[in-house]
């Protein structure tokens, strides 16, 4: 799944401008906590827009070296490249980077909200002062909560991407075997996707999933030895405009979509290398060959060690200015954007992966930077959901009027079938991206076509 972003007019989302300004008299000293869209499009916008007058500082904090984008994985689990193309050193980005100070291969241990300091694990002793924290940190995937659901690859974490690979191929030279040793038809693989908690990071995801998995398997010529099925505990978790798209691709691709399934627990047999999946209404998935999950997500340790996050696990924010809105010391100085902020419009859950976190970062920077009526803001952005076959679906939810008005704006969505060219349109942006944060010098991301 990707991003892009889009122009708006000017005169309709008038209103934004005021929640993108913030005065202030001194220069600012800003930490960036999380160097993934949301931190390093907060970065990339101090370094490139805002002007160097209203800030002394720019430090960006980040626990790897390297940036990635989730919406490449899937090319490297489907043997189409490398997993290592899927990474690039942040030192590469430095360049594009003005004036930004990275540190890199360091946690944050704690954030004294009261002092305005954080403290690092490369340096304990010398807590770094900010006049302004962003946090962008993502969330942690944590399985804890439904046993055995930790012996699942979790889908959002590119260290499983190997796993996955791996399950792919264990599944079509199982299902080789079998039909060489003429075993019974009904004896077929499953592939099980399993969604254990909403919201979740980048919804079209599991979809995107089972359509490429799918078509992996037929290249393969494995496709009527394998089932695929992807659980939600929800009726339908993505825009109810996308629903009849995604259902006529389901049917297509032969692939089950089970709702309402609230997961109990799962058990893994590892004698015989499947996993049962068990429902919470009695049903279940038995004997899967390989079960990805999306794990119950949440805020990292340290946000809640500071009394940021809420019970649901997520940093409250305010819509039209992505501040934190809790009670906690200096409250007014601490913005959060992407996939750990709660955000919601309409009582929906707000998009926050790729673009959109890039988008929060950018309007942040600006606001702290104080960049006045220059700056119009859109929250405007495009998942193009990989179908197989160079297919895709365009899911494009235009959340900018609910940024404008928080309590009466209202989102949209569009959606494109795009049976032609839509692979193509995601690579294109995967590009845009890399280009911004690497330069025209910086590796492409090139995977091989499928033959």
């Amino acid at each position: 799944p990707s991003f892009r972003r889009t122009a708006v007019n000017p005169a309709r989302h008038a209103p934004v401008l005021a929640r993108a300004t913030h005065a202030h008299t001194n220069m600012s000293r800003v930490v960036i906590v999380g160097a993934g869209f949301g931190g390093l499009g907060c970065a990339w916008t101090f370094a490139n827009q805002v002007s160097k007058e209203s800030v002394s500082s720019v430090v960006v904090v980040d626990s790897k070296d390297w940036f990635t984008i989730g919406g490449t994985w899937a090319y490297a689990w489907s043997d189409r490249t490398p997993v290592a193309e899927t990474k690039w050193p942040l030192v590469d980005a430095k360049p594009r980077l003005p004036g930004v100070e990275l540190r890199l291969n360091t946690s944050v241990v704690s954030i004294d909200t009261a002092g305005k300091t954080i403290t690092l694990t490369d340096r304990p002793d010398e807590p770094v002062p900010y006049d302004y924290l962003v946090l962008a940190p993502g969330v942690v995937g944590d399985p804890s909560s439904i046993p055995g659901l930790d012996k699942c690859v979790d889908m959002y974490s590119q260290s499983h991407v190997e796993r996955q690979k791996a399950d792919l191929q264990r599944i079509v030279q199982t299902a080789k075997a079998n039909a060489a040793n003429r075993v019974a038809a009904e004896k077929k693989q499953t592939l099980a996707i399993i969604i254990a908690a909403t919201p979740y990071k980048c919804p079209v995801a599991p979809f995107e999933a089972a359509f490429i998995a799918d078509d992996f398997f037929r290249r393969h010529g494995v496709r009527d030895a394998v089932d695929i099925t992807v659980s939600a505990p929800v009726p339908w978790p993505l825009p109810d405009p996308a629903k009849a798209i995604f259902e006529r691709y389901l049917a297509e691709k032969d692939v089950l979509f089970l709702p309402c399934k609230t997961i109990k627990n799962v058990e893994t047999n590892e004698a015989e290398n499947s996993t049962s999946v068990f429902f919470e209404d009695g049903t279940c998935i038995t004997g899967a060959s390989a079960v990805w999950a999306v794990y119950p997500q949440t805020a990292a340790g340290f946000i809640k060690q500071a009394g940021l996050a809420n019970l649901s696990g997520f940093v409250p924010a305010n819509m039209g200015t992505n501040k934190v809105s809790n009670d906690v010391p200096n409250a007014d100085s601490i913005f959060c954007v992407g996939d750990c902020a709660g955000l919601s419009a309409s009582g929906k859950p707000h998009p926050k992966a790729g673009e959109f976190a890039w988008q929060m970062g950018e309007m942040v920077a600006h606001a702290i930077g104080n960049s006045g009526p220059e700056y119009v803001h859109s929250r405007l952005g495009a998942c193009i959901a990989e179908c197989g076959g160079g297919a895709g679906v365009l899911v494009a939810p235009d959340f900018t009027a609910c940024v404008a008005d928080p309590e009466n704006g209202q989102p949209s969505a569009t959606i494109t079938d795009k049976k032609q060219g839509g692979e193509e349109y995601k690579l294109q942006w995967v590009g845009k991206y890399v280009g911004k944060l690497f330069g025209d010098e910086g590796r492409k991301f090139a995977p091989k076509a499928v033959a």
